[in-house]
């Protein structure tokens, strides 16, 4: 099977139509998996065409980070989850991730407003990031990342994170922001 090359192609009329833009929203960037199902991000979040979970929109504030192992093909997407869960992972398989690539890592990192590193014990620690649409609508969301061996049931970091996330409202003041992740 030839693989399509996303970055020389254009995005098809049928797969533009078939996204749910928001008024305004504008395709930036594409690629396509070895299935024929495209990813389309935009000015404002990252479509993902039907598969195992179905068509989905993520803001780019929703995405924790995004990797790509050329190996493999493999472009890695982590969302932002929520407080004691377990990370959302998808994974998709394209020949060149292209400009999409680009476009996730300059919009998740667009959408990071403040991060407040704190120690919890010795080397062991939690970062709090305030995210917000790169396009600048909306509430600032909070989210926790734990390094490997802290346990979100305990109770010195669930003290540590509080303090943290204090610390980094502070340092955007007057942004309105949702509940705590």
């Amino acid at each position: 099977m030839a693989r399509i090359r996303a970055s020389r192609l254009s995005l098809p009329r049928e797969v533009k139509q078939s996204l749910q833009l928001d008024s305004g929203e504008h395709p930036l960037a594409w690629a396509v998996d070895d299935d024929g199902c495209w990813y389309v991000g935009t000015d404002r979040a990252l479509h993902l065409q039907p598969g195992n979970r179905g068509e989905r929109r993520l803001g780019w504030e929703q995405i924790e980070r995004a990797d790509w192992h050329s190996e493999g093909r493999l472009l890695g997407l982590v969302e932002v989850g929520e407080w004691g869960e377990a990370e959302d992972r998808t994974t998709i398989t394209v020949a060149e991730p292209g400009a999409l690539l680009e476009l996730l890592r300059e919009r998740v990192t667009k959408s990071v407003l403040v991060t407040v590193y704190a120690p919890v014990r010795g080397r062991l620690g939690l970062s709090v990031f305030g995210r917000r649409s790169p396009v600048g609508d909306g509430p600032v969301t909070w989210s926790f990342v734990l390094a490997q061996g802290l346990r979100p049931d305990d109770m010195d970091v669930q003290q540590v994170a509080q303090q943290a996330l204090a610390q980094a409202e502070a340092e955007v003041p007057g942004v309105p922001s949702e509940p705590t992740r």
